[in-house]
């Protein structure tokens, strides 16, 4: 299976996350600056969430994607309360691509949020790692 890993991180969060799904899936987690070009079988995708909504540089990446290159994208997202997977999910499906129900949003609070000034990357601890490592391996089969 062919998987890559793609995300929109302004405190480091995300990235965080992203770089688990990444390790878990053997693979290297890319900014959504760098676009997909060659044919994925899935694509883990996700950002923050920032004022009840999700980055716009992770907007137009997703409208950005090419139907014909991703086979299936599966959502992520980290925020203090509200699940971004929703928004990143219902963009997608609006442009054809097929989204796997299973989604992982991971509640950070305030921990390092970009909007409170932060500026580095949160440590996860040991059962969210195991959350993250257990999504990988479900959806990766």
């Amino acid at each position: 299976m062919n998987i890559a890993v793609r995300y929109q991180s302004r405190g480091g969060n995300t990235k965080a996350v992203a770089e688990v799904i990444a390790r878990t899936a053997g693979v290297t987690a890319e900014p959504c600056g760098v676009p997909v070009t060659e044919p994925v079988d899935l694509l883990f995708i996700g950002g923050g969430v920032y004022k009840w909504d999700i980055d716009a540089e992770l907007k137009a990446f997703l409208e950005r994607l090419d139907p014909a290159t991703v086979k299936s994208v599966a959502a992520f997202s980290t925020a203090g309360g509200m699940d971004g997977t929703k928004k990143i999910t219902a963009l997608l499906k609006e442009r054809g691509i097929t989204v796997r129900e299973e989604t992982l949003p991971v509640k950070v609070l305030g921990r390092n949020h970009a909007w409170l000034g932060g500026k580095g990357s949160i440590t996860l601890s040991e059962k969210e790692v195991a959350t993250i490592e257990d999504f990988v391996r479900k959806l990766a089969v």
